[in-house]
């Protein structure tokens, strides 16, 4: 309903079954985190928001702690945030900074939806968890061994930024042969 045009991220904005539904599509990293936080602090007086990555092409681990902390603001005040339907690449950075093995990850929206609708405590992303650990494993950069333990959240920082380093050096076409 609400559409709020920034530079390289957009935030829509729409209610569905008791949940407040906050679609972002463009790239989200340091320069526009600030402008979303500001458009999620509102929802997060007690609202079950659900963050619609489904057009996100981008996500920086700067943007992912401020998401975070809206998340935490939300539970403080007695609601939730969680996250769905994200591209490849924002799920890697989801995984690698442990946040898919915390349950806060749908593979929907309507997953999401109805998850929250029933089992607030017990949010599943449906298989794409594991399949993003081991695509990340296969492409040699990380090995699998860092998931266990909570390892990949020691690691995040460093393996995001060479996974960010890399899918830019493709998007932009050179490192090609």
């Amino acid at each position: 309903m609400t559409a709020r045009a920034m530079p390289g991220v957009s935030v829509k904005k729409n209610a569905r079954a008791g949940c407040v539904v906050v679609a972002l599509s463009g790239e989200l990293d340091v320069c526009t985190a600030a402008d979303v936080v500001c458009a999620l602090t509102p929802q997060a007086a007690g609202a079950w928001i659900v963050l619609d990555l489904a057009e996100l092409a981008f996500m920086d681990c700067y943007s992912l702690g401020e998401i975070m902390a809206v998340r935490a603001q939300a539970r403080r005040a007695g609601g939730d945030l969680v996250l769905a339907g994200p591209q490849p690449v924002v799920l890697r950075l989801l995984v690698l900074c442990d946040v898919v093995s915390r349950g806060l990850v749908f593979a929907s929206v309507d997953e999401a939806v109805s998850g929250a609708g029933s089992a607030r405590g017990a949010l599943v992303m449906s298989g794409a968890a594991g399949g993003a650990t081991a695509s990340l494993a296969r492409s040699g950069i990380v090995s699998s061994a860092l998931f266990m333990g909570g390892a990949a959240v020691r690691h995040a920082r460093v393996l995001t930024g060479l996974i960010t380093a890399a899918g830019r050096k493709r998007h932009d076409g050179a490192g090609t042969h």
